[in-house]
C-alpha cells in the first residue's frame, strides 16, 4: 500500500468519522435487537420445557446478535477516534457501548461454563444478568450515538425513523431487567434465585408502566414530535412479544387477536400528541400507555402476580385463563400506581433527552 493510499484512506476517515459513528451505532442497536428476540424465545422454550442446550436457536440468534453488535462497538470506536471537534459530544455513547459490549461478551463464556455445570439455568442467573446488563447499556449507547447524530446534522424527517431502531432494544433489554427482577422464573436444582413474591409485585407494578411511558416519550422527543413513530414504535414492540412470547405456545396462539388490540392505546397516544402538546394532553397520554401494562406484557406478567394473589401451579396450557382470573383484581391494585408511573415517565422522558441531545 502507498503513503498516498495511505492519506487518502485517512481523508477519507476523517470526513465521514460521523457516518462510520453513526454506522457502529446502528449495527450495534440491531445486534441488541437479535439478542432480545433471542432471549424472549428463549424464556418461552424454558416455560414449554423444550431440549435445553447452550447450541439452541434462540442461543444462536443471541450470540449472532452479540457478534453484530461487537463489530458495530469497532466502528464507533474507528468513528469515535476521527472525529475532531465532536469527539467530545461522542464520547459518553461510546464509552457506553465499550463497557456494555464488555460485558456481552463475557456472558457467553460465562454461560456456558454454567450449563455445563449446572445445566438448565433461571432467569436470574449470573450469565443471564450479566447478559441482560450488556444489552441494556449498548443498546443505550446505539440509542444516543444515532440520536445526537441526527440531531448534529439536521437530519430530514425521513431519517428520524432510525429512531425506531435506536428505542426499541432499550426498551425491550429493559424489560429484561424488569423480568428478570419480578418473574419467579429462577429456580433451578441448584440455586433459588426467584425474587420475593411481594417486591417482584411492587417492581413490575411501578417500573413496567414506567418503562412504557418512558419509551413512547423518548421517541417523541427525540424526533422532535414527529407523528407516527409512536405507533410504529409500539407495534413492533407488540409484534415482537407475541411472536417470541405467545406464538411458540400452541395453546396461546388464539390469543394474539386479543393481544394485538394493545395497538389501540399507541395510536391514540400518537393521535394526541400530533394534535396538542400542552401538559395535560402529556400527561393523559403518560397515564394512558402506563395503565396497559398488564395487556402489554401478557402473558408472562401473570406469573408475577399469581406468585402473591393465588398461588396456583400454572402449566401453559392454563396461563391464558389463570391470566384473566387475576385481571380485574390486579388493575383494582395496580391501576392508580400505573397512572401515576406514567406521569413520572413523561417528566424524566423531558430530563433525559435534553441531556442527550446536549452539544
Amino acid at each position: 500500500m502507498t503513503i498516498s493510499t495511505l492519506k487518502s484512506s485517512e481523508i477519507f476517515l476523517k470526513n465521514n468519522s460521523q457516518i462510520i459513528f453513526l454506522i457502529g451505532s446502528i449495527l450495534t442497536s440491531l445486534g441488541i435487537l437479535l439478542v432480545t428476540v433471542g432471549g424472549s424465545w428463549d424464556i418461552t422454550n424454558h416455560l414449554l420445557s423444550k431440549p435445553e442446550t447452550f447450541f439452541s436457536p434462540p442461543h444462536a440468534l443471541m450470540y449472532s446478535g452479540v457478534a453484530i453488535s461487537l463489530v458495530g462497538v469497532v466502528l464507533s470506536f474507528v468513528g469515535w477516534k476521527n472525529l475532531n471537534k465532536l469527539k467530545n459530544s461522542y464520547f459518553l455513547p461510546f464509552k457506553i457501548k465499550l463497557i456494555g459490549i464488555g460485558l456481552l461478551t463475557g456472558a457467553g463464556p460465562l454461560d456456558f461454563v454454567w450449563h455445563s455445570y449446572f445445566g438448565l439455568d433461571g432467569l436470574l442467573s449470573p450469565p443471564h444478568f450479566t447478559l441482560i446488563t450488556g444489552m441494556f447499556l449498548c443498546s443505550v449507547g446505539g440509542m444516543i450515538g444515532i440520536s445526537k447524530y441526527l440531531k448534529f446534522n439536521n437530519s430530514r424527517s425521513i431519517s428520524k425513523y432510525l429512531l425506531i431502531l435506536a428505542v426499541i432494544p432499550v426498551w425491550l433489554s429493559a424489560s429484561g431487567i424488569i423480568s428478570s427482577l419480578s418473574l419467579p422464573f429462577s429456580s433451578t436444582d441448584f440455586f433459588e434465585f426467584n425474587p420475593e413474591p411481594t417486591i417482584a409485585f411492587i417492581i413490575a407494578s411501578l417500573a413496567y408502566p414506567f418503562l412504557l411511558s418512558l419509551s413512547v416519550f423518548l421517541i417523541f422527543r427525540l424526533s422532535n414530535y414527529q407523528f407516527g413513530l409512536v405507533s410504529i414504535l409500539g407495534g413492533l414492540f407488540l409484534l415482537i412479544y407475541s411472536s417470541t412470547a405467545i406464538v411458540p405456545n400452541f395453546a396461546m396462539f388464539d390469543t394474539i387477536q386479543f393481544y394485538s388490540l394493545n395497538l389501540i392505546p399507541f395510536i391514540i397516544a400518537d393521535i394526541f400528541l400530533k394534535l396538542n402538546r400542552s401538559k395535560l394532553t402529556l400527561f393523559f397520554v403518560g397515564g394512558l400507555v402506563g395503565s396497559i401494562f398488564y395487556m402489554v406484557y401478557y402473558p408472562y406478567i401473570m406469573y408475577t402476580y399469581n406468585e402473591i394473589l393465588l398461588g396456583k401451579l400454572v402449566s401453559p396450557s392454563l396461563i391464558y385463563f389463570v391470566y384473566f382470573e387475576l385481571i380485574q383484581t390486579v388493575l383494582l391494585y395496580t391501576l392508580a400506581p400505573a397512572i401515576v408511573m406514567g406521569f413520572v415517565g413523561v417528566v424524566l422522558s423531558k430530563k433525559l433527552s435534553v441531556k442527550i441531545l446536549m452539544n
